[in-house]
């Protein structure tokens, strides 16, 4: 008898001890889910005050359609690859901001005979070099100083007609608001389409911080119409107001003096979209509210 209960125990302790090292593992995995793709913000998360700020901070984008064949996928498949017009073959002139370990987006204008310049103060050398690409070791600021290592947006432009069909790329890691901020309209208007990376979004939304974020999607949206969104998971996501806010938005944006568009029916990502970063599964972009149709 004393045995059998004695064995009875054991087998109890073993598998309390199972289930402890599974609820272990469980955590570790939950841990490390949450932590590369989405935090929850606690009070933040079903805040309807929070959802509020994403409602209008989103509409401040003018998202239209360039309809099912007006877009392809230029760049690599992976981080540094992005969506724009069918028609960038025929651009007179690429200006990219921002270049890091990649820059094969680049390289496809310059391989289709188009110019680059291209503007990096932070990298040693290229990492493809190309007789149409023109390196510029000048870091982009809303305003220059004294320095010679330092050019505006608007300096950039300042050299285009405004019958020149440019284009422009940029990811300079957070600087971009103020960097658009500064340059004038005319300047900007100048450009048949630009692709940005917007840095920081979900981190802009749980602050209430968004004035630069406003003040920059309103001010674009008055020359530009948004085509493509696509959410960089390598900056993971926070459910905020009850929405799934993305922390890293690569935006398309064409110049709708030049581009007819229609209301948007699309999701984001699409068929074009990759992930930044392989393994990681894409953030989906939703809207916290339908648009238009």
């Amino acid at each position: 008898m004393f045995k059998a209960i004695k064995e009875k125990l054991w087998r109890t302790r073993h598998l309390v001890k199972m289930a402890r090292e599974d609820l272990g593992l469980l955590k570790e995995r939950v841990a490390r889910i949450e932590e590369s793709v989405c935090a929850v913000d606690g009070p933040l998360a079903w805040s309807p005050s929070t959802f509020r700020t994403w409602q209008r901070v989103w509409s401040c984008l003018q998202i239209r359609s360039l309809g099912p064949e007006g877009k392809e996928r230029v760049g690599c498949e992976e981080d540094g690859g992005y969506v724009v017009p069918k028609d960038w073959r025929n651009f007179s002139r690429l200006f990219s901001l921002g270049i890091g370990p990649d820059n094969s987006f680049d390289m496809a204008f310059a391989e289709a005979g188009i110019p680059v310049e291209a503007y990096d103060p932070t990298i040693l050398r290229l990492p493809q070099e190309h007789a149409k690409i023109r390196w510029i070791k000048r870091m982009v600021v809303p305003k220059p100083g004294l320095s010679k290592n330092e050019i505006s947006l608007g300096q950039i432009l300042d050299n285009i007609a405004e019958e020149a069909a440019a284009g422009l790329k940029m990811d300079i890691e957070g600087s971009e608001y103020a960097v658009l901020l500064s340059c004038p309209d005319e300047r900007l208007r100048y450009l048949r389409f630009f692709v940005a990376e917007f840095h920081g979004i979900a981190d802009i939304i749980a602050s209430e911080q968004t004035a630069a974020l406003e003040a920059c999607w309103n001010r674009l949206s008055g020359i530009f119409d948004t085509v493509h969104l696509h959410a960089n998971n390598a900056g993971g996501a926070r459910i905020l107001g009850g929405a799934l806010v993305p922390n890293i938005l690569e935006v398309t944006m064409v110049n709708r003096k030049f581009y007819p568009t229609v209301p948007s029916l699309e999701f984001f990502p699409g068929s074009m979209d990759r992930p930044n970063l392989r393994g990681r599964a894409e953030i989906q972009i939703c809207p916290p509210w339908p648009q238009p149709c």
